[in-house]
């Protein structure tokens, strides 16, 4: 499309705005949503709470903006997410009508990172030519550089220079690389590593502290060229948190740039601003500086992002500040659940310490409705068949599993859910994760299992492949690791003499080394299998020979959202228990792991953590763990003692407001339900319970059983 065509689509658009397009725009909005729909210049905060239809208002003011005449590219528009971005094009291009797609790619709409990206090409270009040349350093790279950092420099790291790498540290490197991560978007700089990291977790001990301030300075160091370990072509890696600081930095040192983007975008709009770092905050106030054009909505209620360095203190709480004669529009209409929800999840977020100011009173548009229910089990396992039975009520009723469903605060608690629902026929769709038997660190895990029991089978040699190469503490540096040509050349060799992989082990023609490594490893398998007659204790044992120690170096523990590996070992280890011998376990996993096509799932249930959920619905929403050490979880809280008898208050505010986010997902009905033992914990009752006064009395019911309430 020329430019000519563009400039007539949009004239005719302006032409038309009174008579057509902007009443509809207006329409179906209530008094406070017309508010911000209809503001006009200067800084705005508009406080959205759950259902409160924000997405709707963002999206109609940017169409507003655009059908008024303001040209597209002048408009810069940051969403949370890509996705979230490619939405809202969606609908701004609907509502534009015919040319509208044609406008929306004009516009600036996308992440920061997006947006920083776009800034640094275009001018490091014009600065630095060939010499500002960079390449993104995305999770591949990052991990197997923070590897090399951490590892044992004559092994992980042969033949690299030392520093930056060759720590020779056990830390988990993707950890590492989120705690340097989180400190980067607070702003901090890598000169001030030691006090960014005490700012940042001021309980960590000096020694975490001192390890994690010596990986920063080297992954920094390991991001320049000469060190660039993974490129074909030695170049300067920025990684995404990089793409906002020197975004930011190249805004603060250079004024012409700096006036040259101020002047040129017109208005800024910023979704989901509480879940914005320091750095993204002041790359947008340093944006708006010109005319203060700034339009930011958010609600502090739903902060969840604290891990990856967002605070709401330093973004929705700065705007008074910044802007003292700007605007405050709040949006405090639920449209999305009962009267009933909606005073709950008023109750549990009053008790934050979330400033007055910028927190919502929510009031629900519809009626009363159903009393969200409570439901104490003895374990787990109780707890999972409560749900997949009140579930199959529900279905008895008439209503869709899809309008269903299962919120968890991390994926290693969805093992007994699956376990529940394929037991009882209740078709289940997990979100944003592996089924819990299909998750790399279970599969080892049940590998080792399956050889202490049986090694001569397709089963057997499969599991040879899967973890020859896992390390135990017994092997030493130069035999560990034998690699994937020797499983070829081991394949080779048992099929010439039809025998199983195992066995070919012990009768092969190898190397020297790799004969010792060979035995090492049936050395191993051998003391897995006399560790106990049970699945429980056999999978003990290979933890304890290593596997959690070579996991930690390989892949880390801890994922993304807070979940973590270690978690996922030690609810197999739970569930192994149940079983009365080893060969039944391992028959009973592989038997969960045959895989369901989607079209088979039809209607289904979700299941998914709640940072997952956030910005969706359902009409009805179990919240399970919902029990001190589950949510709040264990790894989130901070004692002021040794005995952990005083819990700081503030570790527990954005465990809280999870809280929150999940009880507001719902439309019609909430099953909030705990386990009084996980794992190998003894639980108590969540403390946001006792938040939460309407909540009515839990029925007296036999642990482990549907209570009257769930099943009336």
């Amino acid at each position: 499309m020329s430019q000519a065509t563009l400039e007539a689509i949009t004239e005719d658009l302006h032409r038309s705005r009174s008579a057509t397009l902007l009443p509809a725009l207006e329409a179906g909005l209530n008094t406070e949503q017309i508010q911000a729909f209809s503001h006009d210049d200067g800084p705005c905060l508009v406080l959205a709470g759950a259902g409160s239809g924000k997405t709707t208002v963002l999206t109609r003011r940017v169409a507003r903006l655009l059908a008024r005449g303001t040209d597209p590219q002048r408009i810069f528009v940051a969403t949370f997410t890509k996705k979230a971005a490619e939405e809202m094009g969606s609908r701004l291009a609907a509502l534009l009508g015919e040319g509208g797609e044609a406008i929306v790619e004009k516009m600036w709409i996308g992440t920061f990172h997006s947006h920083c990206l776009r800034i640094l090409k275009f001018e490091w270009a014009h600065l630095f030519g060939k010499a500002g040349y960079f390449q993104l350093a995305d999770e591949n790279w990052q991990i197997r550089v923070a590897k090399a950092i951490l590892g044992d420099k004559d092994w992980m790291a042969r033949g690299l220079p030392s520093p930056p790498f060759g720590l020779n540290v056990a830390y988990d490197p993707k950890g590492a690389l989120s705690a340097v991560s989180a400190v980067k978007n607070r702003g901090f700089q890598v000169e001030e590593a030691e006090a960014a990291f005490r700012a940042h977790e001021p309980l960590w001990a000096d020694p975490s502290i001192q390890i994690l301030a010596k990986f920063w300075r080297c992954y920094e160091q390991a991001k320049q060229a000469k060190f660039d370990i993974l490129a074909k072509k030695p170049s300067r890696r920025l990684d995404f948190d990089d793409l906002l600081i020197e975004a930011l930095k190249l805004l603060q040192e250079q004024p012409a740039i700096r006036q040259k983007y101020q002047q040129f975008f017109q208005y800024l709009c910023i979704d989901e601003t509480q879940d914005t770092s320091s750095v993204q905050w002041e790359i947008a106030r340093l944006l708006s500086a010109a005319h203060s054009n700034i339009f930011i909505v958010g609600d502090v209620g739903q902060a969840v992002y604290g891990f990856r360095g967002c605070s709401p203190e330093a973004t929705v709480g700065q705007f008074g500040a910044a802007y003292p004669s700007g605007t405050v529009i709040r949006l405090p209409t639920n449209y999305r659940s009962t009267a009933t929800i909606v005073r709950v999840a008023n109750e549990l977020i009053e008790c934050s310490g979330i400033d007055a100011k910028y927190r919502l009173e929510m009031a629900s548009v519809h009626p009363e409705g159903e009393p969200l229910s409570q439901h104490e089990h003895e374990h787990a396992d109780a707890e999972a068949l409560f749900v997949a039975e009140s579930l199959k009520q529900i279905q008895e009723t008439g209503a869709a599993l899809r309008d269903c469903v299962v919120l968890f605060r991390t994926n290693a608690y969805s093992r007994a859910l699956e376990e529940a629902f394929v037991k009882n026929g209740v078709p289940y769709v997990l979100q944003g994760a592996m089924g819990f038997y299909a998750r790399r660190e279970v599969r080892d895990l049940v590998a080792f299992l399956q050889l202490s029991v049986e090694r001569d089978s397709p089963a057997a040699d499969e599991a040879v492949k899967r973890v020859l190469n896992v390390p135990s503490k017994s092997f030493g540096k130069p035999t560990h690791f034998l690699g994937g040509a020797f499983i070829a050349a081991l394949e080779t060799q048992a099929a010439l003499k039809n025998q199983s992989l195992y066995k070919t082990l012990a009768t092969g023609q190898f190397k020297t080394w790799q004969g010792l490594a060979a035995k090492d490893f049936r050395d191993m398998v051998r003391d897995i299998a006399l560790a106990g007659d049970s699945a429980e204790a056999r999978l003990r044992k290979a933890r304890d020979m290593g596997y959690d120690d070579w996991l930690l170096r390989e892949e880390g523990h801890v994922e993304d959202e807070g979940n973590s590996r270690l978690d996922n070992l030690e609810e197999l280890c739970t569930a192994a228990a149940a079983f009365p011998t080893p060969l039944d376990f391992v028959a009973f996993v592989a038997a969960q792991n045959k895989p369901i096509g989607e079209e088979e799932a039809g209607d289904a249930v979700e299941m998914m953590t709640i940072h997952r959920a956030k910005g969706l619905e359902w009409p009805v929403v179990f919240v399970v763990g919902f029990a001190f050490g589950m949510l709040p979880h264990h790894r989130s809280l901070r004692w002021l003692d040794e005995e952990k008898t005083q819990l700081a208050g503030d570790s527990i505010e954005e465990e809280r407001r999870l809280a929150y986010v999940a009880i507001t997902r719902a439309k019609e009905r909430v099953y909030l339900s705990w386990p009084l033992q996980h794992q190998t914990r003894a639980l108590t009752r969540s403390p946001f319970l006792k938040e939460m006064p309407s909540l009515p009395e839990m029925e007296a019911a036999p642990l482990g059983t549907v209570s009257k309430e769930a099943s009336s």
